[in-house]
């Protein structure tokens, strides 16, 4: 089979590109690729505005989450008191010495437009069960409580004595006796304790020598079962931080929360509905909350602002500051670059169901 070929006659150049026309080429490649990459560029910085205002909603839910879930048990096991607000003097091995107030929920405000702090406690006793009475005046800080009922106390619960007129004092229990002539004996020895398991443990709550109180037969002791909740709130570089005053402990919750604020809900008629939200619960303004007072609080409203992640470039993005139902957060402006994140609101009110069946 024959081939036609295409010959060059001789002293003829080949024909090509020439140089005008390969820089127009890469012109227009250079130009096709600035395009893709600007809709590229475009395209990931929407994306990662997208997604850091998702990461705001979720710190926001989780914080609020986090918060709230406490609130709802604030009260339980110490409703029944007649001695809420008093200064708890405690003790544990290896911290000393440390204070709580027995209350339901503490707002310490924060001054100026920093963020609130919010301390919540309540018992975590399987046994709903009365404060038990003091039959016996104790000789010594440290001595035995003797009590008319110990239904629901075991070794290693936490319990709480009060008198009117002296502070509180916690301390763990380490024995209830069943031989005849103890069975009334709550103990809280220092040393180790056995517990309902049959193990060996330490008592770490019970100062040697006693919190320096003896109580008399006003007395009431509170058991508050074997870990009881004291869990404070607060806004630490810009994430939200649980402590607690009991186990030692601190842990970051959620990353990205700005501002936390919080008011009491006040039933100031006694008819178990909420007449005001304000920041103290001392309601006739004389410095201290008394035993009634805490029982007029029926709910606690927070509000939580969560930041975005991604500082945006334009720095417009928010123009006003946030608010909620008990004002503005004014805290956030305190950072110079505020309007160059996107913030998520969170605003909610909690009720004290616990304190609702507080008796009067």
């Amino acid at each position: 089979m024959s081939k036609l070929l295409r010959t060059r006659p001789q002293g003829q150049a080949f024909s090509g590109f020439s140089l005008v026309e390969l820089m127009v080429g890469m012109s227009i490649g250079l130009l096709g690729m600035v395009v893709i990459m600007q809709v590229y560029s475009v395209t990931e910085s929407a994306k990662q505005t997208t997604t850091s205002g998702g990461d705001a909603q979720q710190s926001g839910s989780l914080g609020l989450h986090s918060v709230e879930r406490d609130l709802r048990m604030a009260g339980y096991g110490i409703n029944a008191s007649g001695f809420l607000g008093c200064t708890v003097k405690a003790y544990k091995e290896g911290s000393g010495e440390f204070q709580l107030t027995f209350a339901p929920v503490i707002i310490t405000q924060g001054a100026g437009n920093l963020p609130d702090t919010i301390t919540v406690t309540y018992s975590n006793n399987s046994l709903i069960s009365a404060p038990a009475s003091i039959t016996q005046n104790m000789p010594s800080p440290a001595a035995t409580y003797k009590v008319n009922n110990r239904y629901g106390f075991k070794e290693g619960d936490l319990v709480i004595a009060a008198e009117a007129g002296k502070d509180c004092t916690l301390a763990q229990v380490t024995g209830v006796p069943s031989t005849t002539g103890q069975s009334d004996n709550v103990i809280h020895n220092s040393g180790n304790y056995t517990d309902a398991n049959g193990n060996n443990v330490p008592a770490v709550y019970n100062k040697p020598s006693g919190l320096g109180i003896s109580y008399t037969t006003s007395a009431k002791l509170y058991n508050l079962g074997p870990l009881p909740i004291n869990n404070t709130y607060q806004i630490t570089n810009n994430a939200l931080v649980m402590s607690s005053s009991l186990t030692g402990t601190t842990e970051a919750i959620v990353e990205n929360i700005v501002d936390l604020q919080a008011l009491y809900g006040i039933d100031t008629n006694g008819d178990n509905a909420i007449d005001v939200y304000q920041t103290s619960a001392d309601s006739d303004s004389s410095g201290t909350v008394s035993d009634t007072e805490w029982g007029r609080v029926l709910a606690i409203r927070i509000g939580l602002v969560a930041r975005s992640t991604k500082r945006e470039p334009s720095c417009d993005v928010t123009t006003t500051v946030p608010t909620w139902q008990g004002g503005t957060f004014n805290n956030i402006t305190a950072n110079a670059e505020w309007q160059c994140y996107r913030y998520r609101v969170y605003d909610t009110t909690t009720m004290l169901r616990n304190m609702i069946w507080k008796p009067t």
